[in-house]
């Protein structure tokens, strides 16, 4: 009888099943933003140029947020890594981090800061 307890005991603490997002599909991310952010310095300007005389800034500020996402993909999934186990004015800071990063994309894009 007291063994049937204890199995039973052992049974219901099981650990909480956690989401896993491969570290492939992060290195993929972070290559992506690297890649992008690269043609956004270096052939950038000449391109922005190039665009502006015909009027294709759009692919530009495209190029642009795409390589700000992926950069936020890539250092977000870690960053959440980091504070999961942690107090919640960690997990607070970070998704105000979060919240500011986002919000300052899409004024970036919008409004041209």
């Amino acid at each position: 009888m007291a063994q049937k307890q204890t199995e039973k005991k052992e049974q219901q603490h099981k650990p909480a099943k956690k989401t896993v997002i491969p570290n492939g599909f992060i290195d993929l991310v972070a290559f992506i933003a690297l890649g992008a952010a690269a043609v956004m310095l270096v052939i950038g300007p000449i391109l922005g140029w190039i665009l502006e005389q015909t009027g294709g800034q759009v692919i530009m500020q495209a190029l642009s947020l795409v390589a700000q996402y992926c950069l936020l993909i890539a250092i977000a999934i870690p960053g959440w890594r980091f504070v999961r186990g942690r107090r919640k004015g960690w997990k607070i800071a970070y998704f105000i981090f979060l919240a500011v990063y986002v919000a300052g994309t899409i004024l970036g894009v919008t409004v041209g800061i």
